[in-house]
């Protein structure tokens, strides 16, 4: 059955997305479907790509497993891993291609990603740069190897989706950034989530503008979330 808005709730919408005024002759339609894939990909739906989009991490409950599970989150410190890979010219391979291969080509680096870390969850940070997570429960973790396999793989399985006569050094090429973040004593798993982004973006960042030699970006973040009281008697 059809449930209807009121005129009140009807403004509300769109004074929150005042552009779907402009964007379509039903913004009020425009402006719940906006709201509802926010809320998706917040609880975790993965996009039409096959990643987790950012609110996943940074609002929704993506680490709340990770952090229940981890038993050293409170004596060596809670522990993540990431290989970040970034299109690098991303609106060149559209202007070249079509915008029809370079969702292919997007799609292709995340299917990449997941294959070669399985249990990973793979991240959009970006239109055209995503992030596996090698959280505890994967029980991976990032070596200075993967760097360039990771690249090589990545050339290899995106070259497919391309035109069967596209030369070599045309394939779009990806920058791979490698993260290892550790975490002193995290109050809880809510504050995981925007540091981990926080600290993806930095490396990435760092990586993409030649400002770091490290193979593997090490961090550690003490956080001090729990308060040390006395030595609890035992009898």
């Amino acid at each position: 059955m059809p449930y209807p808005i009121d005129d009140t709730t009807a403004t509300a919408l769109i004074a929150l997305h005042p552009w779907a005024v402009a964007r379509s002759a039903q913004p009020v339609q425009l402006a719940v479907e906006t709201l509802l894939e926010a809320e998706r990909a917040r609880r975790g739906q993965p996009d039409k790509l096959g990643a987790l989009q950012a609110l996943a991490l940074t609002q929704g409950h993506l680490l709340k497993e990770e952090f229940d599970l981890s038993t050293h989150a409170h004596h060596d410190g809670w522990k993540v891993g990431a290989v970040i890979a970034d299109v690098q010219g991303m609106i060149g391979v559209n202007a070249r291609f079509g915008f029809g291969v370079g969702d292919a080509v997007l799609k292709a680096t995340v299917d990449s990603l997941a294959a070669q870390y399985p249990g990973a969850k793979v991240v959009r940070i970006h239109p055209d740069a995503f992030a596996a997570l090698l959280t505890p429960t994967s029980q991976l973790t990032v070596q200075p190897q993967q760097k360039e396999a990771t690249r090589a793989r990545l050339a290899e399985d995106v070259a497919r989706v391309l035109p069967a006569d596209t030369a070599a050094q045309d394939v779009p090429r990806h920058t791979v950034t490698l993260l290892e973040l550790t975490v002193d004593q995290p109050s809880h798993w809510q504050v995981l989530g925007p540091l981990l982004w926080a600290e993806l973006e930095r490396a990435h960042a760092m990586e993409r503008l030649e400002r770091t030699t490290d193979v593997i970006q090490r961090r550690r973040v003490r956080l001090d979330g729990f308060v040390p009281g006395p030595a609890t008697p035992r009898g």
